[in-house]
């Protein structure tokens, strides 16, 4: 085997103390935010995108339940899903894409 030169290291003579302090925190505060999100907006933005309505995953939370599933149809009061739900619009908290 072929003999490599060596690696030229100084050597370390005095204290080295830059970790003298640390700090971490690790808090996970509760924000109380309310997003208000315009639904039929959202949903028109939905349908009006290129593909097909139902492969678009959805979060749906009402003030019951919470649904995640796709749409498959919108009537003037109601969504229908791929999981045969029947979901009013004006029960709608907040919709979000998965």
């Amino acid at each position: 085997m072929k003999k490599l030169p060596k690696i030229y290291k100084q050597d370390i003579k005095k204290r080295i103390n830059n970790n003298h302090t640390v700090y971490y925190s690790n808090t996970k505060e509760q924000k109380s935010e309310i997003l208000t999100i315009d639904v039929d907006e959202f949903l028109e933005g939905l349908f009006k995108e290129a593909g097909y309505i139902f492969n678009k995953a959805l979060i749906i939370k009402t003030r019951d339940k919470t649904y995640d599933t796709a749409i498959v149809k919108k009537s003037d009061q109601y969504l229908y899903t791929l999981s045969d739900d029947k979901i009013k619009i004006n029960d709608i908290v907040s919709i979000e894409r998965k």
